[in-house]
Parts: structure tokens; sequence; C-alpha cells
């Protein structure tokens, strides 16, 4: 295989995410998918995600999306909406040129992509956001040598998402510790 970048590599997961999310998926779907796969399945994407007002984020996963439109690996349409307007991203005709420069990577990413799809695919933007954001908190404080309840987690969540409510985002957390997605969750 001639060398992958991990530009190529991203473009590949963006080009099959879209592909296997046939109904399409917005762009905080988009990023909060891509940080699950690199955060829980420890895909090796190199984005650095930060706590932003919609949960984790990192601008070149935007970028990123961008490029993968102007390769044709996905075709992204603005919509309106009472109150707003969103973006519904869908595969392009070029999805599987773009995959295959990262075939043998994403044959062995399947699973995971799958797992992604299947567990967080059909969620609204709302719940994608509350996950991401208790699975940030979750690993800031694993990474402080720190444990937290389902109860603390929620309190810091709330903290940072006041528009969230404390019991929904318990017992989100307690789903996803559940599920062994939750490392310094006790």
């Amino acid at each position: 295989m001639n060398q992958l970048t991990a530009r190529d590599l991203r473009l590949a997961i963006i080009a099959a995410l879209a592909q296997r999310l046939t109904g399409g998926m917005g762009r905080t779907a988009l990023m909060k998918l891509v940080y699950f796969l690199q955060t829980l399945k420890d895909l090796p994407l190199g984005y650095s995600f930060r706590l932003y007002t919609y949960g984790p984020f990192e601008p070149q996963v935007l970028e990123d999306l961008k490029v993968a439109e102007m390769m044709g690996a996905v075709r992204s349409t603005v919509f309106s909406y009472p109150g707003g307007y969103g973006y519904e991203i869908r595969s392009g005709e070029h999805a599987d040129r773009v995959a295959g420069r990262a075939r043998d990577e994403l044959a062995a990413y399947e699973r995971a992509l799958d797992w992604v799809v299947e567990e967080f695919g059909s969620r609204s933007a709302i719940d994608l956001e509350m996950a991401s954001t208790i699975v940030y908190v979750d690993r800031a404080s694993a990474a402080k040598e720190a444990q937290l309840s389902t109860v603390e987690i929620a309190a810091r969540v709330e903290e940072v998402k006041p528009r969230l409510q404390r019991a929904l985002i318990q017992a989100e957390a307690q789903k996803l510790k559940d599920n062994g997605l939750l490392i310094a969750t006790v």
C-alpha cells in the first residue's frame, strides 16, 4: 500500500460513516461519532478534542469534512428549520474511492465503525452532546487519576451544560458506565 497519511485515514472514516448512516448525519453527529471512535475505540485519528459549547470539538474535523466534500466522498446540504439551520451529510459519489485509500485500515476498524453507528448513530444532537461530554469529563478525571460517581459526573457535566437536566445526565452516565465506556467513574 502507498504511504497512508493520517488525513487519508480520517477522510476514509468520514466517508465510511456517511456510507453507514444512509439517512444522513449532521455536523454535530459527525464530530461526536469521530470523537467516540478516537476516544472509546482508540482509532489513531490524531485529533485534539477540547470541550466546547456542544461538547468535545476539534476544528480539524470540519476541515477534513470540507476536504471530503471537495473529493466527492460526502455531500453536505444545508437545511432550515424553525430557529436555525443544520447540515445533512450523506455519502458522495466518490466515497468508495476515498475509503479505498485506507482499505486495509478500514477493514481493521470495521467492528469499531459498526459499533459507533449502532450505539450512537440514531441519537439526536443533544443526546450526542450529553454522552460525549460525559465521556470527556470521565477521561479528564482519569487523566488526573480521580474517580467520580455518576452523581459527581452528572454535577460536573451540568456545570458546563446547565441546559441539560441532571437526572438525564446521571442516567446517561450510568448507561455509559454499565456499557464499560467510562474508566474513571465508580
